[in-house]
């Protein structure tokens, strides 16, 4: 069994809760074969700025103490070990006594970790079948033409043509912004290229997924604020996704390439 089957069996069958988010764990090398995103609700506040302090379903604490398991001999200098004992969540980040923490479940039955490790709100699990997929979505050059009466838009000009893809406008009363209103297949192919961008260069780039029909958009700097949580955009009744929000925003692609965007 290669490390990425495993990490794949580990994280399935996971899904978003109400009121949960993907979470990660900073990861001891940006080439760790095993990385997971876990499923949470999270604290209001932030500690030490980005992280975030996840709250666990008993099961998902489960999965994340096999996860510690299968990690912890990769880097035993960064990675916690984690068990169940008796419905207390034991996490040891060292040897001393003062390094083992008990935490019991809390009124709402999930574990509080509260500012034990460095998690951050991230995306569904990178695993070989979402880069295929995201290979597959890339490669249909078919959703990058516009129908009669659609606009090409675009929430990234630097990295133009391939950000580019054509959504019907809408206008905000009383101002000048543009309304982008996709259809199904182009939010999603303007969801796998936000992400791959995301995962090349993270701190420029907001992380856009799907939770089912949800469109899930987490905003690479305003995660790191207290009271955060990411934007969630529902589809309309004929299945189209209206992006109208200051978070993220899109600009018209002009029809002649040495205008200004």
């Amino acid at each position: 069994m290669t490390s990425l089957t495993t990490t794949a069996d580990l994280s399935a069958g996971a899904a978003l809760a109400a009121g949960e988010h993907w979470i990660e764990l900073v990861p001891a090398t940006s080439d760790q074969p095993h990385q997971v995103s876990f499923p949470a609700m999270i604290e209001s506040r932030r500690h030490h700025g980005l992280w975030v302090r996840p709250r666990l379903r008993p099961e998902v604490a489960q999965a994340l103490c096999e996860w510690l398991n299968l990690v912890y001999p990769s880097n035993p200098d960064w990675y916690p070990l984690a068990r169940i004992e008796d419905d207390l969540l034991i996490v040891f980040t060292g040897e001393a006594a003062h390094d083992r923490h008990e935490i019991a479940l809390d009124v709402d039955g999930r574990y509080r970790l509260g500012d034990l490790g460095r998690w951050f709100l991230s995306g569904p699990t990178r695993t070989p079948a979402r880069f295929r997929h995201r290979l597959d979505v890339l490669r249909d050059v078919g959703r990058h033409h516009p129908r009669p009466g659609e606009t090409v838009v675009t929430c990234d000009p630097v990295t133009l043509p391939g950000s580019g893809y054509p959504a019907y406008i809408e206008s905000r009363p009383g101002t000048l912004a543009s309304i982008p209103v996709f259809r199904p297949e182009i939010a999603e192919a303007v969801a796998v290229t936000c992400s791959g961008n995301h995962d090349s260069v993270p701190e420029d780039h907001p992380q856009v997924y799907f939770d089912g029909d949800t469109l899930v958009h987490v905003h690479q700097h305003l995660r790191a604020c207290d009271g955060y949580l990411p934007l969630r955009i529902d589809p309309d009744p004929d299945g189209n996704y209206r992006i109208d929000t200051l978070e993220w925003t899109f600009h018209i692609v002009p029809e002649n390439p040495r205008e200004s965007l």
